[in-house]
């Protein structure tokens, strides 16, 4: 039997360090600013989805780079609102570091977060430390926090990285909040959603108003005689007159399907809910003493919804899971490892007026959103933080699926 080769750049093992502080309980703080967060936050497929290359055309500018359309997650306008507010920013620091070249990333930011600051700082692929070669091509990218914990006075115990590659931060596991890929085929699922929304608003608005009378196509002589002006105004009330006459065959024509959506299993379609899910366990975790602590110990994984307010709120199932971002193998084909498996939660009881939603032990903790009950009760703290700071819960969901 061949002699099985070895890998000849096998990936750096997790620190002893880092193993020993994520080892350590974590412990409730009542005070979120007596030890600041760092939220480092991936772009493409984590805050939104960026539409695939086009072909270069005539009217290319010669030498000039093309930039793609970018579609933004739902409820990125209360994720936004959340991580900049007062009350948030005295305890939550934010940076974005991705994996595209600086125009991208310098793209995607100023049609994600505008001019304002919010972040500390914005890092691309020139800070991964690639060789050029490596740098030109697609590979699999390592987010070593060990630099922005240099550069920024963080630690394991204050840091999570939000990014959709479960492999993304291999070197400290329990500090990746690994969510679902933002890709096309969901994003298209969110208009069908936004697109129903408005044909049942426009039937309501229809039903509960009477028909105005259609203007007239044909022109009088008196309109004939009228000024530049008055025929340009009269020529726009045709035109919005034609709009509200296809809006209603639309309606009219509308199917079951389009105007209640389902998925392959004929459950209503929902806006992908991610973000939402992300605030609960930011708003959360603010009061933990060691992020990588508790995440190991499988916080993400045992979370429970407390007090009558809160229980009394509907909770909505999470979406469904598509496309899984791991097998059961423990190495992929690059070899590298998956981030180790969480250890059985803590069998403690639920405090009183807790409501207790558990998942599997053996599940990996970067699979934690495919825990439908766990993803929506997270999902659910999410809206009631929002809520109590006053942010609109909003989807934002605009444009065309493509």
């Amino acid at each position: 039997m061949a002699e099985a080769r070895s890998d000849p750049n096998p990936p750096p093992p997790i620190s002893e360090e880092y193993l020993a502080i994520s080892s350590q309980p974590s412990t409730r703080q009542e005070d979120p600013e007596s030890q600041r967060k760092l939220l480092i936050l991936d772009l493409n497929g984590t805050l939104v989805y960026r539409t695939p290359h086009q072909r270069k055309t005539a009217y290319q500018v010669p030498g000039a780079r093309a930039l793609r359309t970018v579609h933004p997650r739902p409820y990125l306008p209360s994720f936004k609102e959340y991580i900049a507010h007062p009350q948030v920013s005295r305890w939550l620091d934010t940076m974005v570091w991705s994996s595209a070249q600086p125009h991208s990333v310098q793209d995607m930011v100023q049609k994600t977060f505008g001019s304002g600051k919010v972040l500390r700082a914005v890092w691309a692929r020139d800070t991964l430390g690639l060789t050029q070669e490596e740098y030109n091509r697609k590979t699999q990218t390592t987010k070593n926090l060990e630099k922005p914990w240099a550069e920024l006075g963080h630690s394991p115990k204050t840091t999570f990285l939000l990014d959709d590659s479960p492999l993304k931060a291999h070197l400290q596991p329990w500090n990746h909040l690994c969510i679902q890929e933002y890709v096309a085929e969901i994003r298209r699922d969110d208009v069908k959603v936004r697109d129903a929304e408005v044909l049942r608003e426009r039937r309501e608005e229809q039903l509960g108003s009477p028909q105005k009378e259609q203007q007239k196509e044909s022109p009088t002589p008196h309109e004939e005689l009228e000024d530049e002006d008055e025929s340009k105004k009269r020529k726009r009330e045709r035109g919005k007159a034609k709009k509200e006459r296809k809006k209603a065959e639309k309606l009219a024509a509308a199917t079951p399907s389009e105007l209640e959506p389902v998925d392959a299993n004929r459950r209503p379609l929902q806006y992908d809910q991610t973000l939402l899910a992300v605030i609960g366990v930011l708003d959360t975790v603010k009061n933990e003493s060691n992020v990588a602590g508790w995440m190991r110990s499988g916080g993400l994984l045992n979370v429970s919804t407390t007090g009558e307010d809160l229980k009394s709120r509907s909770v909505t199932p999470g979406p469904l899971i598509k496309k899984p971002r791991l097998s059961d193998t423990s190495t992929t084909s690059s070899g590298l490892e998956h981030p180790p498996r969480s250890p059985s939660p803590p069998s403690s009881p639920a405090a009183v007026g807790e409501e207790e939603v558990s998942v599997p032990a053996e599940a990996a903790i970067n699979l934690w959103f495919e825990h439908q009950d766990a993803f929506a009760a997270w999902a659910k703290r999410g809206r009631v933080a929002l809520e109590d700071l006053g942010i609109d819960v909003t989807h934002g969901v605009t444009g065309s699926p493509n």
